[in-house]
């Protein structure tokens, strides 16, 4: 596995991830294209500037598997550094996920970026909730959060780095 830098071509792999109801099925809902588009271009302009990680999940030198972002993100009008991925279907239940995000919280570590990251999956969320679990993140409790303009219930939890 390899986590890469998304590049503007990489939108397609957000577009199939963010408009499938399955995928999205804890966040809302599937999102409008035209949405993810402006995320996408957004977020590769935030990494030219070294604020922001948006990696595509590798697998096999070519076979794209999902998506593990860092980004600054604000809740309660605290602003601070946020994880979050999605794993294509068809690579679910391999632990990839898992992988990813450790390997982007070893990077992270060793290039002293961020201090701290926050994740909020959904308190349904059993999957990823074990995600946070198994790498390290304490859980703060439960909060109300934004995303795409639909309020969520989700586990908020939180990881030191360094």
């Amino acid at each position: 596995m390899k986590l890469l830098m998304m590049t503007a071509e990489d939108v397609e792999l957000r577009v199939r991830q963010q408009t499938d109801p399955q995928m999205m099925a804890e966040l809302g809902g599937p999102r409008l294209r035209e949405a993810i588009e402006r995320a996408h271009a957004r977020s590769l302009v935030l990494a030219a500037e070294g604020s922001c990680w948006p990696l595509k999940v590798v697998l096999d030198g070519a076979t794209p598997a999902g998506v593990v972002d860092v980004f600054q993100s604000s809740h309660g009008g605290e602003t601070f550094y946020e994880i979050g991925w999605m794993i294509l279907p068809e690579f679910q239940g391999r632990g990839i996920a898992s992988q990813a995000v450790r390997e982007v919280l070893g990077k992270a570590r060793a290039e002293r970026m961020f201090g701290q990251i926050h994740a909020f999956p959904a308190v349904t969320n059993g999957p990823s909730n074990k995600i946070c679990e198994k790498n390290g993140f304490t859980k703060l409790g439960e909060r109300e959060v934004e995303f795409s303009g639909r309020t969520l219930r989700c586990n908020h939890w939180r990881i030191d780095l360094f």
